[in-house]
């Protein structure tokens, strides 16, 4: 049995435990907040059930404890204890903790950056991140649903 984590825009995980083989989750906001819509074993059915549901968008998943296989415990702990005392030290500044969503929101604000080099800039700052065009794109589409004015940018020729 497998676990597999979907990270929606906000940050929010969405896991599912199966026994079947998934690489892509269709997230959609709603009042509550982000929910996994379904879970799919391949990118066209995720592009489907993404146009089933108007405004969703689609992110790669990945296995819970995949990364972390590697780690021992004590190592594991360590970086449980980092991450708490960073988050605790957001909260007391005030300051929201720096995610891969507020980065690409935040970089998408620029226009003279292309998608591209939004990517390139996200996955410097988060190594681990599966951040490309088209999760960019489907962020700044969602931003603008949301009413925000998100400068357009040329079509690249790929």
């Amino acid at each position: 049995m497998t676990t597999y984590v979907a990270i929606a825009p906000d940050g929010s995980e969405h896991t599912r435990k199966t026994d079947r083989t998934y690489s892509h989750a269709v997230l959609q906001e709603g009042k509550e907040g982000w929910t996994a819509v379904g879970f799919c074993g391949r990118i066209d059915l995720a592009q489907k059930k993404q146009g089933e549901h108007p405004g969703s968008v689609f992110v790669e998943v990945r296995e819970l404890g995949a990364t972390e296989a590697d780690e021992t415990k004590a190592e594991a702990t360590k970086d449980a204890e980092q991450a708490n005392h960073e988050a605790e030290g957001a909260a007391e500044t005030g300051t929201p903790k720096l995610t891969i969503s507020r980065l690409t929101e935040k970089l998408l604000m620029d226009e003279n950056l292309g998608y591209a080099a939004i990517v390139d800039q996200v996955v410097a700052e988060f190594p681990d991140a599966k951040t490309n065009t088209r999760s960019v794109a489907s962020v700044a589409a969602v931003m603008r649903k949301k009413g925000v004015d998100v400068p357009m940018r040329k079509k690249s020729k790929d």
